[in-house]
């Protein structure tokens, strides 16, 4: 991580001299996800004021590049997607996350600039298919979230957090009391490393062909959200998105299923009036 930082960095630096650097190699970490990517565009981060918002985003496949058509931002360096220290024109697949594919985050990045809220907007993931909120709480993810919450605070504050994580939990009939406590633990490490911006927690448990929209993990989902804690509702994937809107009809997502999620993402963190940023 610290030889990709190194050489992230030293792109961003020539960038003023050379113009865009571009990325060329595929390479990713021992939970697969993407440390860099052939063709991204390396570029100066930007400098946060009141009109940038900055999204810490974690959770499971349908943040981690599993969607079925890839993106690209029509703003340019005015949002950009922030690794390990360095940043790059927000286009699909994200660093940080573990498919190559495409994703959602993008497009709602664009949704909050067509707004008029924000002028820029800095996209933070990280995210890995397939894990349970236990591996994120309790086992070898644990550190990982840390560090990547670390990194982005050395550089920024962040002004909105996304929870988007629960459809491998509901396929193992995790409980809603489990889920939930488990949330409170990793909603109070977030706080601990000084992370007070309002966290938005989704609804997305769909995905097992026997899935019933009433399971514990969604109950536990819906539970969650007091404004008293900075909590707020995410998007109900469940019950927003149709069959249509999913690959194959299962987990992940259509085009049209990417833009339905971009579109109520946006939505929901626009709902709220977000900490200023410089308080």
């Amino acid at each position: 991580m610290k030889v990709i930082r190194k050489i992230l960095f030293i792109a961003a630096s020539l960038f003023s001299a050379c113009g865009p650097i571009m990325a060329a190699e595929r390479l990713t970490d021992s939970y697969g996800r993407l440390l860099s990517f052939p063709g991204k565009t390396i570029v100066p981060c930007p400098q946060q004021n009141e009109r940038t918002a900055v999204l810490f985003v974690a959770g499971q496949s349908n943040v981690a590049n599993f969607g079925e058509r890839r993106q690209t931002t029509a703003f340019g360096d005015r949002v950009v997607a922030f690794f390990d220290g360095a940043c790059t024109i927000a286009a699909s697949p994200l660093l940080g996350a573990n498919s190559d594919e495409g994703e959602s985050l993008t497009p709602m990045a664009d949704e909050l600039i067509r707004s008029g809220r924000f002028d820029r907007v800095v996209l933070a993931p990280v995210a890995v298919g397939g894990t349970k909120i236990e591996s994120w709480v309790e086992g070898d993810l644990a550190p990982v979230l840390r560090q990547a919450l670390a990194s982005v605070q050395m550089r920024y504050k962040v002004t909105h957090a996304i929870w988007h994580q629960g459809e491998t939990d509901a396929d193992d009939g995790v409980s809603a009391a489990d889920y939930r406590n488990r949330f409170a633990t990793l909603l109070s490490r977030w706080r601990e490393q000084g992370m007070n911006a309002p966290v938005f927690v989704s609804i997305t448990t769909r995905c097992d062909p026997a899935w019933k929209p009433d399971n514990p993990v969604a109950q536990s989902q819906r539970s969650l959200p007091d404004p008293s804690k900075g909590l707020y509702p995410g998007p109900d994937t469940d019950a927003e998105l149709s069959t249509a809107d999913l690959r194959g009809g299962a987990c992940h997502h259509t085009a049209a299923g990417q833009a339905r999620v971009a579109r109520l993402l946006a939505a929901a963190l626009l709902a709220v009036d977000a900490t200023p940023w410089g308080h």
